[in-house]
Parts: structure tokens; C-alpha cells; sequence
């Protein structure tokens, strides 16, 4: 059966609503936070600026609410995190001798842990054979709406001559911004092919 898309509306709202009543602001009153609650049957609807965020039972504790939220946020942010391999595995022009490596499960037990919004997405040499040039790509990912942060560069075997293949990018580039996950995925996919297809033309060290 074919993967929904993750709700992007309802991910910003939640992770609003999750942070009105965490961390610095873990003693605001609901309302301060933004958050509004209906009682259907033996239910409690709970609301951030009209979006719904969770449903929990007549009678919860606020640690209780905010793992509620967490939870539901994993919910969305795995289905991102699928969409977003997909493409990156079918776009991403990835060098020899290097893998794909999606941090998932870390990302997602900081995010249960801690409530952390970002993960990384890594392109890496696989280790099993001498290469010339070695990538290190870095593609962090915020979980509270597609954006992400984007770190890339080259060495050559021996690691005496390194380059931010990246360095030249805009802004809006190396830190883009997107409608959706899988856009996102595609916006990254296409500025680190272009930034790197270049310098795997030719060694490094030449």
C-alpha cells in the first residue's frame, strides 16, 4: 500500500504546540500556548490556531500531552523521511565507491528524547575499497517543515587537499527551502549533483 505524504500543515502546528508548553515555556498556561480543546464523547481534542494536534483522554497530565504530541509528530516526520530517501535514492548522483546513509533511528530518538527537530542525511565512503577522492556530505534536515542545511566536500586519498564544493552556492542553496519533503529531497538532490559532478571529472590531487 502506497505511503501518504506527511501532513505539513499539521507538523508546524504540532511542533508549535509542543513547543508552547515545553523547555523554557514548559509552565505557560494552555492558553498563553495557543491551545484550545474540545470534549467529544470520552475524547479531548486538542487544537493549535484550529489545527488539530491530538486527541487524548478526558483526564491527562502535561507530560503526558506533550509525548502525546511527539508521538504523532514521529508519525509525520517518518513518512517525510521516506519520501525524501526515495527521491535522494533515484536523483542523488552518488560518487563511487560511496552509500547513502539516512540517520533515522538517531534522529528519531532525539526527537522522542528530547523533541529534537533535525536529522542527517549522510553520503559517505562505503570503507570496502582504496578510492581517489573521498566525499563527505552532510544534508541536515529540520522536522518542523522542509528545509535543511546542506554541508559538502571532497578530499583527495590521502586528505592533503580538501575542497567546500559548496562554497561558492547561494543561500539559498546551501540552506534551501520547500513546499514539500519530496521537493526538498529533489532542490538537494540537484545543487549537490551540480556542485560535485565537477571535481569527479578530474583527481583531486592532479
Amino acid at each position: 500500500m502506497l505511503q501518504s505524504s506527511p501532513n505539513i500543515a499539521y507538523l508546524k502546528a504540532a511542533w508549535a504546540a509542543f513547543s508552547g508548553i515545553s523547555g523554557i515555556n514548559a509552565g505557560q498556561s494552555y492558553e498563553a500556548a495557543g491551545l484550545s480543546f474540545a470534549r467529544i464523547n470520552h475524547s479531548t481534542l486538542v487544537l493549535k490556531n484550529r489545527v488539530q494536534v491530538s486527541t487524548m483522554p478526558l483526564h491527562y497530565t502535561r507530560h503526558e500531552l506533550r509525548t502525546g504530541f511527539l508521538g504523532r509528530i514521529e508519525n509525520e516526520v517518518r513518512k517525510a523521511i521516506t519520501e525524501m530517501e526515495g527521491v535522494l535514492l533515484r536523483e542523488l548522483c552518488i560518487p563511487y565507491g560511496h552509500e547513502l546513509v539516512v540517520e533515522r533511528e538517531e534522529g528519531l530518538r532525539q526527537l522522542r528524547r528530547r523533541g529534537h527537530r533535525s536529522l542527517s542525511i549522510l553520503v559517505r565512503p562505503c570503507g570496502h575499497e582504496a578510492l581517489e577522492t573521498h566525499a563527505q556530505i552532510e544534508m541536515r534536515v529540520f522536522l518542523d517543515s522542509p528545509r535543511a542545511c546542506l554541508f559538502a566536500s571532497l578530499s583527495d586519498a590521502g586528505g592533503m587537499k580538501q575542497v567546500d564544493v559548496l562554497a561558492e552556492a547561494s543561500k539559498r542553496a546551501r540552506v534551501p527551502r520547500a513546499g514539500s519533503y519530496a521537493e526538498l529531497a529533489q532542490l538537494m538532490a540537484d545543487t549537490l549533483n551540480t556542485a560535485v559532478a565537477p571535481y569527479l571529472t578530474e583527481r583531486l590531487a592532479a
